[in-house]
């Protein structure tokens, strides 16, 4: 009998603890979400769908080439009048993507980015494929960094489609490539160049980005591997410093390297 009062006294016991804690929850606001009417606030670095803001897209590949599945296709082209390369396809397959933000870091301009937007799923796989230079699909990242370029010379128009580093036609005039400061070709460091450029090379890691020869023309030529210093105005460097010295600012990657005199 004792045994069995016992029994009752804890199993009423328990009762009440559970009727606390589903009481306590009644008294408080419903957490249940009713999607799709209601959505969730992600973090600000929710690593959403890849975006492009193709008017900041320099087409340097760096995203091509940072990414592990092979998920990002780059055509483009030049366009007569105007500077650097244009992208006509900027294609993203999020059948691929894995979502690791590793095309967004490399980005000199911010192009790339990741949105908060996570609803991607599709009856089909052809909405997975989404090219953002088309006008329909044009995006803008508040948090972008448009390279400063400088009006070149005209080009004549070419087509050239990528997944990697672009082919650039071969440099017509005596091209130096400088590796080191003590390889590269210099101007006297003499008073009359005083504060001016005397000497300019390019260390190793160009990614063909076609900056510098659209800021200078004078002094860069874009071949398929790398950019190269012109040797044939290395008399006029002095009075090129401005516009030098904004091609080795405007290096995404850093490579172009400049002395001036004392």
């Amino acid at each position: 009998m004792v045994s069995w009062a016992r029994g009752m006294a804890q199993g009423l016991w328990t009762v009440l603890i559970g009727m606390k804690i589903t009481l306590k929850y009644m008294l408080t606001p419903p957490v249940t979400m009713h999607y799709p009417d209601e959505k969730w606030e992600v973090s600000e670095r929710y690593r959403g769908q890849i975006k492009c803001d193709i008017d900041a897209c320099i087409v340097c590949d760096l995203c091509v080439k940072a990414c592990p599945v092979d998920c990002i296709t780059i055509n483009w082209k030049r366009e007569e009048g105007k500077t650097g390369k244009v992208a006509t396809n900027f294609l993203v397959d999020y059948q691929k993507c894995i979502f690791c933000g590793l095309c967004t870091e490399p980005c000199p301009t911010n192009a790339i980015f990741h949105s908060h937007d996570y609803e991607i799923a599709s009856y089909t796989r052809k909405p997975q494929v989404i090219d953002w230079a088309i006008p329909e699909n044009i995006v803008i990242n508040p948090k972008r960094k448009p390279m400063k370029k400088s009006a070149p010379a005209p080009k004549k128009p070419a087509t050239q489609a990528s997944t990697a580093t672009p082919a650039q036609p071969a440099a017509t005039a005596t091209a130096t490539v400088s590796p080191t400061q003590e390889e590269a070709l210099s101007l006297p460091n003499s008073p009359e160049n005083k504060g001016k450029v005397i000497s300019v090379w390019i260390e190793p890691g160009c990614i063909v980005c076609d900056l510098c020869e659209d800021t200078c023309t004078e002094v860069f030529k874009v071949n398929p591997d790398t950019s190269v210093v012109l040797s044939d105005n290395l008399s006029k460097w002095a009075q090129l410093s401005e516009k030098i010295i904004d091609a080795a600012v405007g290096c995404p990657v850093n490579v172009i390297k400049y002395k001036v005199g004392e």
